[in-house]
C-alpha cells in the first residue's frame, strides 16, 4: 500500500474537522468487525492525570455500543474471533503539543498520559494500520480548570449578650401590703414561737403561689381558702398556742386583702400570687420578738 502525506491547513483546531471526515471515509477498509476505540475520562480538572488506553472491539459478537465485550467469555475460545494485529499505533494531540510536552506514549502506543493546566478543549487522534488496513479515531477531552474550594463563610460576629434586665418593682398596692406586714406584724403577735412560726407562714405562702404558677389552683377565691387552712395547719404543727397568738395579725391582714379587693386589685390569680409574695416579703423582714423567739 502506497502512503499518502495528509496536509491539514488552517489553525490546529480546524484540523479535528478534517480527522473526523478522513475516519468516514476510511471506515470502509477497517478489519471486518473490528474497531478502534480510546477508553478515557472526557472531562477533567487543570492539572489532573489522564490515562487515555486505545484497544479494539468486535462490533458484531456480543459487544454493545459503549465496546463492553463481556459477554464473548461465554463463547468457546475457537468461536472467538481473533483481532488484527495492529503494527503501528500513531497518536496526535490538538492543539499541537511538543512546545508543551504535556503527553507521554507508553505500552507500544496503546497507551497515552497526559496533563494540562491550560483550560480547553483538546482533540486526541490515534491512527492504526496493521499493514492492509488503516482506522482512525478521536477523543475529545474538556480541561475544566482549577477545581473550585468553596471559600468558607467567615464566623458571624458574636452577639452582645444581653443586659441584665433589674427585676420588676412590685406594684405599689402590694409594695405597701409588704411594709404593712413588715411593720404591724411585730405589734399585732407576741410568741415564744415567732421565729418558728413565721417560717411555717412564709412556707405556707410560698407552696401556694408555687401551686398558682403551676395552674394547680383554678381561682381567685380558691386560693384564698386554701391559704387560710393552710397557715392553720402549720401554725398548730408548731404549738397548740400558735393560731391564736396570730389570730390578730390575721384579722387585720384580711381587712387589708378586703380593702385591696373593693379597689380591683385581687380579682385575677396573678394579682393574689403577687399579694401573697408581698405578705412572705414582709414577714421575712421582720426581726424576732425582744424576749427571742424559739
Amino acid at each position: 500500500m502506497r502512503k499518502r502525506k495528509v496536509l491539514f491547513l488552517g489553525r490546529p483546531y480546524t484540523m479535528a474537522a478534517g480527522i473526523c471526515l478522513l475516519l468516514t471515509a476510511l471506515s470502509s477498509i477497517a478489519s471486518a468487525g473490528w474497531q478502534l476505540v480510546i477508553d478515557g475520562p472526557n472531562e477533567v480538572q487543570a492539572g489532573e492525570l489522564v490515562i487515555l488506553s486505545a484497544r479494539q472491539v468486535h462490533t458484531d459478537l456480543f459487544c454493545d455500543v459503549n465496546g463492553d465485550c463481556s459477554n464473548m467469555s461465554a463463547m468457546p475460545d475457537s468461536t472467538i474471533p481473533k483481532p488484527p494485529v495492529k503494527t503501528q499505533l500513531v497518536w496526535q494531540v490538538l492543539p499541537d503539543d511538543p512546545p508543551a510536552n504535556r503527553h507521554r506514549i507508553c505500552d507500544d502506543g496503546r497507551t497515552l498520559v497526559f496533563a494540562s493546566r491550560e483550560v480547553g478543549c483538546y482533540h486526541f487522534v490515534l491512527a492504526a494500520g496493521d499493514g492492509d488496513t488503516l482506522q482512525m479515531v478521536t477523543h475529545t477531552l474538556f480541561n475544566l480548570g482549577e477545581r473550585q474550594t468553596p471559600v468558607p463563610l467567615p464566623p458571624p460576629d458574636p452577639q452582645p449578650e444581653p443586659e441584665p434586665q433589674p427585676l420588676p418593682e412590685p406594684p405599689r398596692e402590694f409594695q405597701n401590703l409588704t411594709d404593712w406586714v413588715a411593720q404591724k406584724t411585730m405589734s399585732l403577735v407576741t410568741s415564744d414561737y415567732f421565729v418558728r412560726e413565721k417560717a411555717a407562714l412564709v412556707e405556707s405562702l410560698t407552696e401556694i403561689t408555687t401551686r398558682i404558677r403551676h395552674n394547680e389552683i383554678p381561682t381567685a377565691e380558691r386560693a384564698r381558702v386554701e391559704m387560710r387552712v393552710l397557715t392553720r395547719k402549720k401554725l398548730d404543727a408548731v404549738s397548740r398556742r400558735s393560731t391564736a397568738a396570730w389570730l390578730a395579725w390575721e384579722t387585720e391582714l384580711a381587712r387589708q386583702l378586703t380593702q385591696l379587693e373593693r379597689e380591683g386589685k385581687l380579682e385575677t390569680l396573678d394579682q393574689v400570687r403577687q399579694a401573697f409574695d408581698a405578705i412572705a416579703d414582709g414577714l421575712l423582714a421582720c426581726e424576732p420578738t425582744p424576749k427571742g423567739g424559739r
